[in-house]
């Protein structure tokens, strides 16, 4: 891992992009205790970087921590250790106790409640108030097509969500940047991975959202698509929405 240092070339590539994130929804406030989900993938161990690097050099002031959730098997957890060592951030962990008679059809989202459930409690027992997920816009672009075609719903996740029965909440300040900058800026930072392969990882249908997006933004002929389709969430034109009724001011 590169040490963190400063470079105006950084405020293009991910800065301004995060910064834009965090004031339009106002993700962070000054003295807050943040705390990144790390999986130990590249979106999330990216995350932590960027956000330990925007503690150090932009004008927010939060504490930062991070939270990872054991979930099957053997992890890598030593790796995630040494990388918060270096960023002199303390690293939160607990075992995820699954169990055993989840639905095949419905697992991934039953363990992500799970893991959400067990990072919200570590978050009440430290006093932390945020939790920072690594979710980009590649992710908001593909959520839109599942709900779309498979939930008939239109829709993603939303830049902050608010935990119910809880003072906690989600936030995820990548919304504006790419999976292929995050993959060049986890390469260029060297930074580590220790993501375990899930065994029902080939249930996802997630992959094959991410191939038809990848197809679509060929076929159009559109650079940068998820960004695009990012900023389509919020720039919605609710007169030509379909609801129940019509209106009659634009016939």
């Amino acid at each position: 891992m590169k040490n963190i240092s400063f470079s105006k070339n950084y405020s293009e590539r991910f800065a301004k992009p995060m910064l834009k994130a965090i004031k339009k929804y106002k993700m962070i406030e000054n003295g807050q205790k943040i705390a990144v989900g790390l999986s130990g993938g590249k979106d999330s161990i990216t995350l932590l970087y960027l956000l330990s690097w925007l503690q150090k050099f932009s004008h927010l002031n939060y504490e930062l921590f991070a939270i990872h959730i054991k979930t099957f098997g053997n992890h890598n957890s030593h790796i995630l250790q040494n990388l918060c060592d270096d960023l002199k951030i303390k690293l939160l962990t607990q075992e995820l106790q699954r169990p055993d008679d989840l639905p095949p059809k419905s697992i991934c989202f039953a363990c992500a409640r799970l893991k959400r459930g067990a990072m919200r409690k570590i978050c009440n027992e430290n006093d932390i108030s945020t939790i920072a997920f690594g979710h980009h816009a590649t992710d908001a672009a593909e959520t839109l097509l599942m709900n779309m075609l498979i939930n008939k719903k239109l829709g993603s996740f939303c830049p902050v969500v608010e935990i119910p029965n809880s003072n906690v909440k989600i936030i995820r300040p990548m919304i504006y940047l790419t999976e292929s900058q995050i993959i060049n800026l986890h390469k260029e930072f060297e930074l580590p991975i220790a993501e375990n392969k899930c065994p029902y990882e080939d249930k996802n249908q997630r992959t094959k959202y991410k191939a038809a997006l990848k197809l679509l933004s060929e076929t159009a002929n559109v650079k940068n698509c998820e960004l695009n389709i990012v900023s389509s969430l919020e720039n919605i034109d609710e007169a030509n929405l379909y609801s129940n009724g019509f209106s009659s001011k634009h016939l």
